[in-house]
C-alpha cells in the first residue's frame, strides 16, 4: 500500500525513435527545422490567428468540445480581463485558423474569464439543447452566476452558490476581477464543476442540469485557504463522476463522489508532498475504460486509478495522504525528462498543465505535461509538451516533445492543455501566452508509420 509520500520514480524513456528520425530527415535535407512550421505548406504544427480584439494573455486557457462532425476550440486571454475567441478545426487535418467568435466572456454584460474553461458537446439551455457550448468565467447574462456560451451565440447564467454569489457581486460593483475555475469531463453529456476560490466554495452541476450542487467538506477541515479549488478535474466512472478539488497552497487534493446525480460524498483527501494539486487533469490512462487522475507537484506527476479512487468510502477523515489508497492505486509517479533540445528541467515548471489524449489512436491515454519554462534550443522560457506514456511504472517513458519549432523566447508554451479528437485519435492543443500564441499539434511519434496523416513527416 502507498505511504503517505509518493516514491518518485525517475524518467526513464528517451524522444521516440520515428521523432528523432524525423529530426535527422530534415537535417540532412538542408530544410530549417527552425522555421519548419512556418514554412511547410502541410505543416504538423498549425499557430492559430489571434484576434485583434484580444490584447492579453490569448493562450492562458484553453477548452475543446466536439459534437458530430463539429471540432471547436476555445482559447481565452488573460484571466478577468480578456475574452476568449473560438475556432472550428474540423475532424479532419484543415483546421480554420481565424476565430469564429470573438464574443466569449466579451462584448456583453460584465463578465470576468475564468483561469481554466469547460467545453460541452450539448447542454442543456433555460428555452432548448444546444451544442457546442462552453462555460467561460462568471458574470451577468440575466442574474449573475456562470457565463455559458455556445455556437449559436446563445448565452444564458448559471446558478450559483449564495458565497459564490456574495464574491461575484462584490468583483463586478468593484470592478475587481475575480476567478471562478471550472472543468467538465470529456463524455457526450459532461458534468461542470466549478469553484470561487475567494468564497472557498466548489459546487457542480449535474449531467444535462442547470441546478447546482455544493461539495461539502467533512467538519473540521480546513478550506479557508486562496488557493482552494484553483484548480479543478472531473473523473467520468460510467454514469458516475468523481470530483477533485485541488488546494495547492495546501499541498492538497479532496475528492467528492457522485452516482451521476445532485448527491455527493466525501471519500478523502490527497497530500504529502509540496505543491500536490498545482494542476488536475483526467482521461483514460489504462485500459479500464474508466477516468484516472493526474495530478501535478512542485516536481513530479503522478497518475492514480479512477476506478480504485471511486471505490473509497464516504469519510469525515480530516487528514491528507496517501495512507488509505487502495492497493495499485497509484499507476505511476514520474519526473521531468529531457532530448537533445530540451533543457533545464530544474526551472522548467514541469507539470504546470497537465492534459490526457488518446494520440496513436490505441484505446488508452497519453499524459501530456507542459513545462512552461523549459529551454529550448538554448533559448529561455520557450516552453514545451512532453508526452509520457503512462501505462504503469515498468512501462512508464517519456515517448515524444512537442515544442513550436518558430519558437521565440518567452512563449512559454504548455501554460494550459487541451487534446482536441479528431479521426478517431487525439491531437494537442497548447497556449503559448507569453507572446500570444495557440498551437495545435498534429503529429506523435507514436503513431504506426502510414497511420500520422498527411501533416506528420
Amino acid at each position: 500500500m502507498p505511504s503517505a509520500r509518493l516514491s518518485v520514480l525517475p524518467s526513464r524513456g528517451v524522444l521516440g525513435q520515428s521523432a528523432l528520425l524525423g529530426l535527422l530527415v530534415l537535417s540532412a535535407s538542408g530544410c530549417s527545422w527552425t522555421r519548419f512550421n512556418d514554412i511547410t505548406e502541410n505543416s504538423p504544427i498549425v499557430l492559430l490567428d489571434k484576434p485583434g480584439s484580444m490584447k492579453e494573455g490569448f493562450g492562458v486557457s484553453v477548452a475543446t468540445a466536439t459534437f458530430d462532425t463539429n471540432v471547436e476550440v476555445l482559447v481565452g486571454g488573460g484571466i478577468g480581463v480578456s475574452g476568449a475567441a473560438m475556432y472550428d478545426i474540423g475532424d479532419q487535418e484543415s483546421p480554420s485558423t481565424t476565430a469564429v467568435d470573438t464574443g466569449y466572456c466579451s462584448g456583453g454584460g460584465p463578465c470576468y474569464l475564468s483561469s481554466s474553461l469547460a467545453g460541452f458537446p450539448t447542454a442543456v439551455g433555460p428555452d432548448a439543447d444546444h451544442s457546442l457550448c462552453f462555460a467561460v468565467g462568471a458574470g451577468t447574462v440575466d442574474t449573475s452566476g456562470l457565463v455559458v456560451r455556445c455556437e449559436d451565440q446563445t448565452e444564458y447564467d448559471l446558478t450559483i452558490p449564495s458565497a459564490a454569489e456574495a464574491a461575484l457581486d462584490f468583483a463586478l460593483e468593484n470592478a475587481q476581477p475575480d476567478d471562478f475555475p471550472l472543468a467538465s469531463d470529456r463524455t457526450a453529456n459532461p458534468s461542470l464543476l466549478a469553484s470561487s476560490p475567494s468564497a472557498h466554495v466548489a459546487w457542480f452541476y449535474p449531467s444535462r442540469s442547470m441546478s447546482f450542487s455544493q461539495l461539502a467538506p467533512p467538519p473540521g477541515l480546513p478550506v479557508a485557504d486562496d488557493s482552494f479549488g484553483k484548480t479543478l478535474s472531473v473523473l467520468s466512472i460510467g454514469d458516475a463522476r468523481i470530483y477533485a478539488v485541488g488546494v495547492p497552497t495546501q499541498n492538497e487534493v479532496l475528492l467528492w463522489k457522485s452516482d451521476g446525480s445532485a448527491a455527493s460524498s466525501y471519500i478523502g483527501c490527497l497530500g504529502g508532498t509540496a505543491g500536490f494539486g498545482r494542476a488536475l487533469a483526467s482521461g483514460k490512462v489504462n485500459r479500464d475504460g474508466d477516468d484516472d487522475l493526474v495530478v501535478s507537484d512542485n516536481v513530479d506527476v503522478h497518475v492514480i486509478d479512477g476506478s480504485l479512487l471511486f471505490a473509497l468510502p464516504e469519510t469525515t477523515s480530516t487528514e491528507c495522504g496517501f495512507a488509505s489508497l487502495p492497493e495499485g492505486a497509484l499507476i505511476d509517479s514520474f519526473g521531468c525528462g529531457t532530448s537533445s533540445s530540451l533543457s533545464d528541467c530544474a526551472d522548467s515548471e514541469f507539470g504546470a498543465a497537465l492534459a490526457v489524449g488518446d494520440l496513436d489512436g490505441d484505446g488508452d491515454g497519453e499524459v501530456i505535461v507542459g513545462a512552461p519554462s523549459m529551454t529550448v534550443r538554448g533559448q529561455g522560457r520557450v516552453g514545451a509538451l512532453l508526452v509520457y506514456d503512462a501505462e504503469g511504472p515498468k512501462d512508464t517513458s517519456l515517448a515524444d516533445v512537442k515544442f513550436i519549432s518558430s519558437a521565440e523566447q518567452g512563449d512559454q508554451l504548455g501554460r494550459a492543455i487541451t487534446t482536441p479528437s479528431i479521426m478517431g485519435r487525439d491531437i494537442i492543443l497548447a497556449g503559448a501566452p507569453g507572446n500570444g500564441k495557440a498551437a495545435l499539434f498534429y503529429c506523435s511519434a507514436l503513431l504506426a508509420p502510414g497511420a500520422a496523416g498527411s501533416r506528420c513527416p
